[in-house]
């Protein structure tokens, strides 16, 4: 252990000592606090989604919103299972995180496309003024309405399978 201590480098020491305070507290080792830290992702993920589906009911229909807050709920379950696999949170960015499903996520390459596809959708929703057809929003919300509660079902699952305590 002293080898370590003398061959590390300020920055090393200084995360050393975060480690400890971070445990000392909270009364939780590091490990125990990555797996509330993806229990809470789950818990955003959810949030979302009872967004999602209030906008999707509103009258009119907020279907461009709906669209983006389902893409979200996706995207943190992803992201909770995503950092629970690799250990870390080091693919957040949009673009890398699908291609991070763990091979052993349920139909890894199917959903690698869902989430792709909700975020072009999420991003049109957001950006784009056209299509102007309200119509067009709907499909595409009802459509996610769907797939967006059985990818946080399968990250949840998938969690408690590999272990998560706080799932």
């Amino acid at each position: 252990m002293l080898a370590r201590i003398t061959q590390a480098d300020k920055k090393t020491l200084s995360l050393f000592v975060e480690g400890v305070s971070l445990e000392a507290r909270t009364s939780r080792v590091i490990s125990d606090l990555q797996h509330q830290v993806c229990a809470d992702r789950i818990d955003l993920s959810n949030s979302f989604l009872v967004s999602a589906d209030k906008l999707l009911r509103t009258r009119p229909g907020q279907y461009r919103s709906a669209i983006s807050r389902y893409y979200y709920s996706m995207y943190h379950s992803a992201r909770a299972v995503v950092y629970f696999a690799h250990g870390g949170d080091d693919h957040e960015k949009h673009s890398v995180l699908p291609t991070k499903l763990p091979g052993d996520f349920p139909n890894s390459s199917f959903w690698q496309n869902e989430l792709k596809d909700a975020r072009l959708n999420r991003n049109s929703a957001d950006y784009d003024p056209y299509p102007s057809s309200w119509r067009h929003w709907q499909a595409l919300a009802k459509g996610l309405s769907a797939t967006a509660p059985n990818f946080l079902q399968l990250a949840t699952q998938y969690l408690k399978q590999k272990g998560c305590a706080h799932v």
